[in-house]
């Protein structure tokens, strides 16, 4: 009895169409410039010795504000497909990184 044929494997390629979503680049993009402003903040603060400008305030909350906004992106990318998800994960955790710093920050000072 001769011995059977080897089933060869087809060698195929697989293409995907996989793209980085323009919302979770927007929300790593505000998250990380809401963390440079808090960084900033904390620097000027201490450069200060202790009795920061009042102007900073403004930036606590633009810097909350873009941390919303970041987040709000982020979750609106979830639903999207064919997207690697894992840029919006960072920039959900950026944002709310960014909200807990500030928002201890903000009751820590007060």
């Amino acid at each position: 009895m001769p011995r059977p044929k080897k089933i060869r494997k087809k060698k195929s390629f697989m293409f995907t169409s996989r793209h980085y979503s323009m919302q979770s680049i927007v929300s790593v993009a505000v998250g990380l410039c809401s963390l440079a402003g808090f960084i900033g903040a904390v620097f000027m603060a201490f450069g200060e010795k202790g009795s920061p400008p009042v102007h900073l305030g403004g930036v606590g909350l633009f810097g909350m504000l873009g941390n919303i906004v970041g987040a709000l992106a982020a979750l609106g990318c979830f639903n999207e497909r064919d997207i690697y998800k894992w840029v919006a994960y960072s920039g959900m955790g950026i944002n709310m990184l960014g909200m807990i710093l500030w928002t201890v920050t903000i009751f820590w000072g007060i």
